[in-house]
């Protein structure tokens, strides 16, 4: 938000981005039911936005919701200038490892939740009426009583109606020396085995029912204790004996394997990437075996790329700027 929009009203900030090609009289009396449609998509439902509730969300986002208060100092998903990798760093030299994940993460989040954070958290922001349209925002944002997974505000969303947990979970931590962190839905703490406690799920859960509310769980078959010097992986990546952040070498194999294939021999290419995916269903009506494995290798290198650029650097001298570019910008055919 630009300097000049310090406390302006919403209206005059709409207008201000819009002009004529939505009027704020639209953004007030848009019927939000009209303005989605729903994906099945293994077993979650997506919610796919038109154009025009795009736009609107993309002006929530960028006006309101990245001017709310969130935990900055647990927090690394959905924020400019920090990656996965950064949530994973802060336990490297730590020697035990907890992590587990919240379950249906998006639809425990409720109105109520999401109403109460943001007349709460939104000191920040420039907009001099904004209590006037909390329940605008509520009406453009939940649906069914909770944030849609596929709507550019849920992520936002989650960070803020979790504030208030994630500062206790954290002071908590600190007090008995624990690290923690959250990225999106998935909790790591870790400290050392003077520090660790056996209790630390127990709090959490109460924490939740504190601060969130009695519906989001903990997903008890994704939490898992491990030991520095284990094989394990927290968020993609592993933490070597010394203390290192790296992605796994089992991963790199495949996408090196992956690279060389469909470089040299078609054939290989395809098998290889069916190898991989033979315990999953693939769904070939829409697209041919290799476009699946362009598109999951495409899928890769996006992720190592945002995981470790200096990976991606060896693999830039290995097999050419070019190739890994077109894998990047997914525009390889």
């Amino acid at each position: 938000m630009d300097n000049n929009d310090k406390n302006r009203s919403l209206e005059e900030i709409f207008v201000s981005t819009f002009h004529d090609k939505m009027s704020f009289k639209e953004f007030l009396s848009l019927d939000i039911n009209n303005e989605y449609h729903t994906i099945d998509l293994r077993k979650r439902v997506i919610y796919a936005p038109t154009p025009k509730l795009k736009q609107i969300h993309r002006f929530i986002n960028k006006t309101i919701l990245e001017f709310a208060d969130y935990s900055k100092d647990v927090v690394y998903s959905y924020r400019k200038g920090v990656s996965v990798r950064d949530a994973v760093e802060k336990h490297s030299n730590n020697t035990i490892f907890f992590q587990t994940d919240f379950s249906d993460f998006y639809s425990s989040i409720h109105a109520e939740n999401v109403k109460t954070s943001l007349y709460k958290q939104l000191s920040n922001t420039y907009i001099s009426d904004i209590e006037k349209y909390i329940d605008r925002i509520l009406e453009l944002t939940v649906i069914d009583n909770h944030i849609p997974a596929g709507f550019s505000t849920s992520p936002l969303l989650s960070n803020i109606c979790l504030f208030d947990f994630d500062q206790e979970l954290l002071k908590c931590c600190n007090d008995i020396g624990l690290t923690y962190t959250r990225y999106s839905d998935d909790i790591i703490i870790s400290g050392s085995d003077k520090t660790f406690t056996d209790d630390i799920l127990s709090i959490i859960k109460d924490l939740l029912g504190k601060h969130v509310n009695s519906e989001i769980s903990i997903n008890d078959s994704k939490t898992k204790i491990n030991k520095k010097g284990h094989d394990f992986k927290l968020l993609g990546f592993s933490i070597l004996p010394n203390g290192i952040v790296t992605i796994p070498s089992e991963y790199k194999k495949e996408v090196e394997l992956l690279l060389y294939f469909y470089l040299t021999d078609n054939e290989k290419f395809e098998d290889y990437f069916k190898k991989l995916n033979e315990n999953k269903k693939l769904e070939l009506e829409d697209k041919t075996l290799r476009e699946h494995a362009i598109n999951s290798l495409s899928g890769k290198m996006i992720a190592f790329n945002s995981m470790d650029k200096k990976y991606i650097s060896k693999l830039r001298r290995k097999y050419g700027n070019t190739v890994i570019d077109m894998f990047i910008r997914k525009s390889v055919k």
